[in-house]
């Protein structure tokens, strides 16, 4: 391949890769390429991802297989115990089914041996987020895990039932009387995404016990996001804080009259990191989608899922006239090693703040 002088790296592959407008350098370009024949020439062209969701991912999943024919995405639903046990099975057996995971707490999955280390190619450090993302959440030294964009919870409200004008401008008007019965979210209780963000405005101080009781007793705290969102979608409620961007553009693109409301600051995010899985039956493959996700395109459709590229491309703009990360009013987001142990210390507080 690299003997043909003269051709782009996008033409020196016989299978046709496509390259073009990914925004690469000639010099990654053709190691790209070469992963995507080495990957052809064995045979091993199936990308198994496990990770907590997938539906929102598909469109970005068919974009990497139409760059890259011959190439597919699979992909299996594990979280918690049962990610962990279904990791523990397959290396134990050395059956491996699983060449990329991704995952909020992806640090932890590294500690217990699941990771092979890879530096990606596309990735860069974006100096735009320091002392806004801390950056064990982005990547570690050891190249074990990257984070090409963040899940971003802020306000949804129903616009048949309320302005964006009349919202809150604060976490913290929540606790006040005029939003009783007027809330509704998942129960902090079970883990999940509320429990994350509301122990990063505890931890942070954004919100206090006291606050955090008065917005408990304006709120119906119900079992899952999709209730909650089936809440405002239905209209029996107006305000759905705590709620992921993607979830609510998934919503409104189905024609519910629900939309995301970002406040002036403290819009709290977290990251999702993606791995090469040690033992990966497809790791060429597996290393060239690794890759994609930090292209150009890659942060193109991070945009229209509803996501924040970490390193979004200057030239490019989220077509739902969103902000790029830096610009969005975040809260600080901390490394994952100091939000566990918050979520263990709130947990019994949110237990009994949040009884039935």
């Amino acid at each position: 391949m690299l003997a043909l002088a003269g051709c782009s790296a996008q033409t020196a592959s016989a299978d046709g890769a496509d390259l073009e407008g990914l925004g690469l350098s000639a010099e990654i370009e053709e190691q790209l390429v070469a992963l995507y024949d080495a990957a052809i020439e064995s045979g091993d062209t199936e990308v198994m991802i496990y990770a907590g969701h997938h539906d929102e991912f598909v469109p970005l999943y068919e974009a990497f297989e139409e760059r890259f024919p011959g190439l597919t995405i699979s992909t299996g639903s594990y979280v918690g115990a049962e990610l962990t046990s279904t990791l523990e099975a397959e290396r134990e057996t050395g059956k491996h089914l699983v060449s990329v995971l991704s995952n909020p707490n992806g640090d932890r999955y590294v500690e217990q041996g699941f990771a092979e280390p890879y530096e990606v190619l596309t990735y860069s450090d974006n100096p735009a987020l320091d002392g806004l993302v801390d950056p064990a959440q982005l990547t570690d030294e050891e190249h074990n895990y990257y984070s090409p964009w963040a899940l971003m919870f802020n306000f949804s409200y129903n616009t048949e039932l309320i302005d964006a004008d009349e919202l809150p401008q604060s976490w913290a008007e929540l606790a006040d009387p005029e939003w009783a019965g007027k809330l509704t979210f998942m129960n902090p209780s079970t883990p999940g995404g509320t429990q994350t963000v509301l122990t990063q405005l505890l931890f942070s101080g954004v919100i206090d016990e006291s606050e955090l009781a008065a917005i408990a007793g304006n709120a119906k705290a119900v079992a899952t996001d999709q209730l909650a969102l089936q809440g405002i979608s239905a209209g029996e409620f107006p305000v759905q804080p705590l709620a992921a961007t993607t979830s609510i553009l998934n919503a409104a693109e189905s024609g519910a009259p629900v939309e995301s409301f970002f406040l002036p600051e403290d819009n709290v995010v977290s990251t999702e990191k993606w791995m090469l899985t040690a033992g990966a039956p497809s790791p060429d493959a597996a290393k060239l989608f690794l890759n994609y996700l930090h292209t150009l395109d890659g942060q193109q459709q991070a945009m229209a899922i509803g996501n924040f590229p970490t390193n979004q491309d200057p030239s490019l703009e989220s077509p739902h006239g969103w902000p790029a990360l830096q610009d969005a009013g975040i809260l600080p987001l901390k490394a994952q090693s100091e939000l566990r142990p918050a979520i263990e210390e709130y947990t019994p507080l949110y237990q009994s703040t949040f009884a039935e």
